[in-house]
């Protein structure tokens, strides 16, 4: 785990923060904040996304965005041009459920990840403290 008191590394050179995310090699999750992405409009859908584009790194499969975690939906990838209606629509299907939905840019296509906000909610109504994000 990359240790958070020490000067950061840029992992992404070009990122909106010179590239001070948090990568733990072990856990495959990449710690960041809403400030490091930007977003997306993809139909009548604004999603926030991130371009690791020029990481040599294998995509993450946990992004931790401010304590909450998101999950890389590996059979979800599209076409960064060329989505047709299938991304915003699947956009759409995620937010009525109250999934929160990151995009990773990566080598021409989008990953999904993305966040169930109402499992976290059922576990703090049921007194259960939330899965370690």
């Amino acid at each position: 785990m990359v240790d958070a008191t020490a000067e950061a590394e840029p992992i992404v050179p070009d990122a909106p923060n010179g590239g001070a995310y948090q990568y733990d090699d072990e856990t495959k999750t990449m710690t960041l904040g809403f400030n490091d992405l930007y977003i997306v409009s993809a139909g009548d859908v604004d999603v926030f996304s991130l371009n690791l584009n020029t990481w040599d790194g294998t995509p993450p499969f946990y992004l931790n965005v401010e304590g909450r975690e998101f999950a890389l939906q590996p059979s979800n990838t599209y076409l960064v041009t060329g989505y047709g209606a299938a991304l915003p629509a699947w956009l759409e299907a995620e937010e009525a459920e109250g999934h929160l939905t990151v995009l990773i840019e990566r080598e021409g296509r989008y990953l999904v990840y993305s966040h169930d906000t109402t499992a976290v909610e059922e576990e703090e109504e049921d007194g259960e403290e939330p899965a370690a994000e």
